[in-house]
C-alpha cells in the first residue's frame, strides 16, 4: 500500500454526493442512517447519481497505484469502489469522496468486506458489532487516501512480507496490525510471489536502462532496444535519445505495479545488496523516482 494522491471532483459531482449524503444524515437514528446508506448505495439515487459515479470511478481509476490495479494488494484488477470506513458502520461517510478507493473483488469482497475495529481512549482494539453504532470513529485501519502507509508498514525485502514500523505509537501499531490482518497481505502466497517477481522486473528494467545509457553509439544502443522501444526517434542525437529513453523508463518505474516493492528497493536494497548498490551508483537519479 502507498499513499494515494489527492484529487478534486467536478463541482456538479460534489453536489450530487453532498445531496445523497444529506439524505442519510437527515435520518434520526443510527439504524435508519445505515439502512438509508445501503439503499442509496444500491440505487445511487437515480440517473443523476449513476452519472456522477461514472465520474467518481473514472477519477478513482486515475488514482490507482498502477493502471486499474487494486490499491490494497497492488496486484489484482480493481473493479470495486471500496468504502475505507464501511458504510454499514459509518453511514455518515457513505458518500464522502475521501472515503473511496478502487479495490479488487478479492480484497473488497473476500477479505475487507465491512470488517473494521476501532480504538478506545487507551488505544485498545474495540470490536464493532453488527447493527450497532461504533463507539468512536478512530478506526484501526490505515487509510491511504489521507495517511501514508509507509509510516506504518515496511516491506521486508528478504521475506517480501510487511512488518510494522518500529518506534511508532501504540495506536499506529494497532492500525498497522489490523490492516495486515483484515487484508491478509502477508498470508496470500500469490501476493508474496508477485512482489518477488516485481523486484526482479525492476532490476531487469534498470539494468537495461543502464546498458542503453552506457552505449557508446546508436548502433550499440539499438541492439538493446526491444520492440516496444521502437517508438523512440532514432534520428535524434545520441544524448537526446538517451535522455528520452531515461524519461520513458522513469515514467514507467514510477507507475509500475507493486510500488511498495520499489519503495523497499530504494530504502533497503540500494545500500544492502552489492548488485543493487552498483546499479544505483550507475543510475543515481533512479533513487528519486
Amino acid at each position: 500500500m502507498i499513499r494515494l494522491a489527492d484529487k478534486e471532483l467536478r463541482d456538479e459531482v460534489v453536489e450530487v454526493l453532498s445531496y445523497l449524503q444529506s439524505q442519510i444524515d437527515g435520518k434520526a437514528t443510527f439504524a435508519a442512517k445505515a439502512k438509508e446508506a445501503a439503499e442509496l448505495w444500491k440505487s445511487k439515487g437515480g440517473s443523476d447519481g449513476k452519472r456522477a459515479f461514472e465520474q467518481v470511478k473514472a477519477e478513482l481509476e486515475a488514482l490507482c497505484v498502477y493502471y486499474l490495479v487494486c490499491n490494497y494488494c497492488e496486484q489484482n484488477e480493481a473493479n470495486d469502489i471500496e468504502h475505507i470506513f464501511p458504510k454499514s458502520f459509518f453511514p455518515e461517510k457513505a458518500f464522502v469522496w475521501s472515503n473511496y478507493l478502487l479495490a479488487c473483488k478479492q480484497c473488497n469482497s473476500a477479505y475487507k468486506l465491512d470488517k473494521i475495529h476501532v480504538l478506545d481512549a487507551q488505544d485498545e482494539i474495540v470490536e464493532v458489532k453488527r447493527k450497532q453504532e461504533p463507539k468512536t470513529d478512530r478506526v484501526a485501519f490505515i487509510n491511504p487516501r489521507v495517511e501514508d502507509p509507509e509510516a506504518f508498514l515496511v516491506l521486508n525485502m528478504n521475506s517480501y512480507m510487511f512488518e510494522v514500523v518500529q518506534g511508532i505509537s501504540k495506536a499506529d501499531v494497532q492500525k498497522a496490525k489490523m490492516t495486515l490482518e483484515i487484508l491478509q497481505l502477508n498470508n496470500r502466497v500469490t501476493l508474496i510471489e508477485a512482489r518477488k517477481s516485481a523486484a526482479r522486473y525492476y532490476f531487469d528494467q534498470l539494468d537495461r536502462l543502464r546498458k542503453m545509457r552506457q552505449a557508446p553509439d546508436k548502433e550499440a544502443l539499438t541492439v538493446i532496444l526491444n520492440p516496444e522501444d521502437q517508438r523512440f526517434d532514432l534520428d535524434v542525437p545520441l544524448d537526446v535519445l538517451k535522455s528520452e529513453i531515461t524519461q520513458s523508463y522513469e515514467k514507467h518505474i514510477r507507475t509500475y505495479q507493486h510500488p511498495s516493492v520499489w519503495q523497499g528497493i530504494k530504502a533497503i536494497k540500494s545500500h544492502s545488496h552489492p548488485l543493487w548498490t552498483q546499479l544505483f551508483a550507475d543510475l543515481p537519479m533512479a533513487l528519486h523516482w
